[in-house]
């Protein structure tokens, strides 16, 4: 079993994120099975899986489940890279974006070091280039009835041009929203609520990018 002695300084994030990551790759498979095949104590097992082993104490044990299982060691321990050649064929890394602030109180999107799995099935018919697209995690955004808390969001940057019935991520003063473009005549309205009112007369040059799809995140 690998040696409990955690000299270093723990750090939480990054055990509980390794632990999420075993999680996937157990699947279905009971811990006393899984613990078995790696040749580990169910309790150490455990301590992995609940993040409490730091990310050097789990090495050994990853090393193991990259060698068993065929899952890459570098995704294991860092989350970045695809998880095996599998995945590979069906999904894409697009880089995660959190809102910061910029010049003249603008709000861009700043990408982060952060990779997000999402399935090519999403990206059909999406013709904005890859690097374009970020994924935005609804915490971030002001809560409505379009996009909730625990929701990711795969949003356009270079995709900014106002279509009807579209959905968008705008800056209001302070704050983002998920705000449908909905077209009157020769008026454009940014609403919230998908509702029309004195309030959704926008400025289109507050659009920080079109979002393509929404899902909840697992």
């Amino acid at each position: 079993m690998p040696p409990r002695n955690q000299s270093k300084q723990f750090d939480a994030k990054s055990a509980e994120e390794i632990g999420q990551r075993v999680r996937i790759v157990m699947g279905k498979e009971t811990v006393t099975s899984f613990a078995k095949r790696l040749g580990v104590s169910r309790q150490w097992l455990y301590d992995i899986l609940n993040g409490r082993v730091h990310r050097e104490a789990s090495v050994a044990t990853l090393s193991s489940i990259s060698d068993i299982v065929g899952y890459s060691l570098e995704w294991l321990v860092t989350g970045k890279g695809m998880p095996n050649d599998l995945w590979a064929e069906k999904t894409a890394l697009v880089r995660r974006a959190t809102p910061k602030p910029g010049a003249r109180g603008r709000i861009k999107l700043e990408s982060t070091d952060e990779l997000v799995l999402v399935p090519n099935t999403f990206l059909r018919g999406i013709e904005g280039h890859i690097a374009e697209l970020v994924v935005v995690g609804g915490e971030t955004v002001e809560l409505s009835a379009m996009v909730g808390a625990s929701d990711e969001m795969l949003v356009d940057r270079s995709d900014q041009k106002l279509v009807d019935k579209g959905l968008f991520l705008v800056q209001l003063e302070k704050r983002l929203l998920a705000c449908r473009a909905i077209k009157t005549r020769s008026v454009w309205h940014l609403s919230a609520t998908e509702n029309i009112g004195p309030d959704t007369l926008v400025d289109d040059k507050s659009v920080l990018g079109r979002i393509r799809l929404i899902w909840k995140r697992l």
